[in-house]
């Protein structure tokens, strides 16, 4: 009996110093999404869940993968349960896939070091991990938003340096320092002298290098003067009760427009709206529309200016086969359905680029083309019955009457770094963003939206202006920092200077190189370790 009590209390014992492993890693994990200037414990919040790796083996602790998949998902609870205010359904699924994926990969990085000792297994996790995040950006099932490089949103004087490598640099950045910070522990408690000192000097290099760099830069980097005046507006209607709940266009237009008189001048160069603020404009003759036709008077008065709007728009096939497996049936046609951004001069020019990033089960059906049945099982749980059609070729560039090349990612398709280099490597000199961050409520969903924009700014050094319905709108420098930031909740308009660019970074010429390195150690690595398996079992 007493032996049973001893190993009840070993046991008891064990499961809390896991929960303490578990809740100091998910906190510290979770501290730069939420809090400013916090990015740096992202440098040091992997070094429990390796602690907690070495107590599940050392112990032979059961059902082992419960614990890890619990610290990713109060990870994933703690800085995206904002979700939850768009829907309830779907919050939990995103959150419960990103956990299951994140354990899935911690899982195969376990499975490594039961075939393979020392540093190897660390290595092939750091580049698993980074791979996953490189291929969650380019399925259709997609939510890259806590890609571990975005833990410097919050922190942009240390994240200079990402005009380099890009988001993923980050990624490899925290899961570098935190095996070695790992490594330089265990040498120390196990008195190692050579590894404590190599591993010091290793760990102060990756700490110090970055920070000092990214600090000089943040504090030296100076802009090309190429000055636009922009005109941001920020209507603040409700999502949920305004746009969508009676409010006419007639009067959104109009409340647009005199927002927007209220900041104009002569020498605006751009007028800009959020996201689907109109709807029912047709891709081939969209000046046709109310709302541009109002837009096109305002602009006879300021004809210098070009104005970027929102819309829900479509496009028509008259042909008797389906074009498109987006398309839809109409009468004596087929049409396909877009969120689009429209770029309209005095002149009645225009050109236009379609969200291709698309919200799964809101915009998007996943793999609809391969299960078409998908549409009417996803819409019994409250999303889309079928797909928003897409931009071929990506993201598209907007030319303004004076030569100023713009992209404009659409909602959530600024999140994705890789996604707009391409646009940008493509001649563009400023981002436009234009989003409806209203959906999420006063959380920290629309910070972290308006934060992740900021990357944007630093990895392609152009000034990025953006537009939320509600939420945050401002102009971004090319360092990151935010000017003129709107409130939440609040109906505002302002006038502000963004600087164009022509210049390119080595990541928007080169692009994700951290990434496609990434790729070929984990094949090279796992075809290393299936060998290994292999051999073991002859």
């Amino acid at each position: 009996m007493p032996q049973n009590r001893e190993i009840m209390r070993v046991e008891k014992a064990i499961k809390i110093r896991i929960w303490l492993l578990i809740l100091i890693s998910a906190t510290l994990m979770s501290i730069p999404y939420l809090i400013p200037h916090c990015g740096f414990t992202s440098l040091f919040a992997f070094v429990p869940l390796f602690y907690l790796d070495k107590l599940l083996t050392e112990y032979k602790v059961k059902r082992g993968w419960l614990y890890y998949f619990s610290l990713f998902f109060l990870f994933n609870i703690a800085t995206t349960f904002w979700i939850y205010f768009v829907s309830a359904i779907g919050s939990i699924f995103a959150l419960l896939l990103n956990a299951l994926q994140m354990s899935a990969i911690f899982a195969i990085f376990r499975w490594s070091r039961r075939r393979s000792k020392g540093i190897l297994p660390y290595i092939f996790f750091i580049a698993t991990w980074i791979s996953w995040e490189k291929i969650y950006c380019d399925i259709e099932i997609s939510w890259p938003w806590l890609q571990l490089g975005n833990s410097f949103a919050k922190s942009i004087e240390l994240a200079q340096w990402y005009e380099f490598t890009g988001i993923l640099g980050g990624t490899f950045w925290i899961l570098f320092t935190n095996l070695i910070l790992f490594l330089l522990l265990e040498a120390i408690q196990r008195k190692e002298k050579r590894a404590i000192i190599s591993n010091s000097i290793i760990y102060a290099v990756f700490i110090i290098v970055p920070i000092t760099y990214s600090i000089i830069r943040f504090n030296t980097y100076e802009e090309v003067s190429n000055p636009k005046e922009v005109v941001v507006v920020q209507p603040n209607v409700d999502p949920f009760n305004g746009k969508y709940g009676g409010i006419s266009q007639l009067k959104l237009d109009h409340n647009l427009i005199d927002l927007s008189k209220k900041v104009l001048t002569p020498e605006t160069d751009f007028i800009v709206t959020p996201e689907t603020f109109t709807y029912s404009v047709d891709v081939d003759n969209a000046t046709n529309s109310s709302s541009a036709k109002r837009y096109l008077e305002l602009l006879e008065e300021y004809p210098n200016a070009s104005i970027l709007f929102g819309a829900l728009t479509y496009k028509r096939f008259y042909q008797a086969q389906k074009p498109t497996y987006t398309a839809r049936k109409g009468t004596g046609f087929w049409y396909d359905t877009y969120n689009s951004a429209f770029l309209l001069d005095s002149e009645g020019n225009y050109s236009y680029s379609h969200k291709s990033k698309l919200v799964p089960g809101v915009e998007i059906i996943p793999y609809q083309q391969y299960i078409p049945f998908l549409g009417e099982l996803v819409s019994k749980f409250g999303g889309a019955a079928s797909s928003y059609a897409r931009m071929p070729g990506g993201m598209s560039v907007m030319e303004a009457k004076d030569g100023t090349k713009i992209c404009a990612p659409i909602c959530y398709e600024s999140i994705y770094s890789d996604y707009v280099r391409e646009c940008v490597k493509k001649g563009t000199n400023l981002i436009f963003v234009i989003t409806n961050d209203g959906w999420w409520g006063d959380t920290p969903g629309y910070r972290q939206h308006f934060d992740y924009a900021r990357l944007r700014a630093i990895e392609t050094r152009r000034s990025v202006i953006h537009c939320a319905n509600t939420g945050i709108s401002a102009v971004i420098d090319q360092r990151g920092v935010a000017h003129h930031k709107t409130k939440y909740w609040v109906e505002e308009s302002f006038n502000a200077i963004a600087n164009s660019n022509d210049k390119l970074t080595p990541f928007t010429i080169y692009g994700d190189i951290v990434g496609r390195v990434s790729y070929f150690v984990f094949i090279l690595l796992l075809v290393s370790q299936l060998v290994v398996k292999r051999r073991s079992e002859l």
